[in-house]
């Protein structure tokens, strides 16, 4: 079974979207696969998600989704987030901060930004480090 429902979640340059998300939800409705490449601008730098990179959004669990769903505002943030988590390519409280600059720029209200961005600073790790076991686990074969 595959699912055709797609969306342009948001677009916006001025505050360093590079083109618009365009995802793909998956069966299962809590995944979503980047139908193109999706980049942003932080700093000096460009982080691209590629094509075809599986996201959950917001990782957050289902008790406080009346509060903070998966998906929101700040999606555009949660998939880069996701996207530096599977890849390692930064320490993971860089991750972290780009997430908080990218919720920032999105317009999430400072106190769901406080909320979420200690949420992951709190219990990121265990994602982190199972991500990081699996890599290296990997590579060894």
């Amino acid at each position: 079974m595959t699912c055709t429902d797609t969306h342009t979640v948001v677009a916006g340059s001025d505050i360093g979207l590079l083109g618009p998300l365009r995802v793909e939800i998956l069966p299962d409705g809590r995944r979503a696969r980047l139908l193109q490449a999706f980049r942003v601008h932080v700093g000096e730098r460009v982080i691209e998600a590629p094509q075809g990179f599986e996201t959950d959004f917001a990782s957050v669990p289902r008790v406080f989704w009346r509060i903070v769903p998966p998906w929101g505002r700040y999606s555009p943030a949660a998939v880069i987030h996701d996207y530096l988590y599977f890849t390692g390519h930064v320490p993971r409280a860089e991750a972290d901060a780009v997430f908080l600059t990218l919720m920032e720029r999105l317009g999430v209200p400072a106190w769901k930004r406080s909320v979420m961005y200690r949420a992951v600073r709190m219990f990121g790790k265990a994602a982190w480090d199972a991500r990081r076991r699996h890599d290296k686990a990997t590579a060894s074969r």
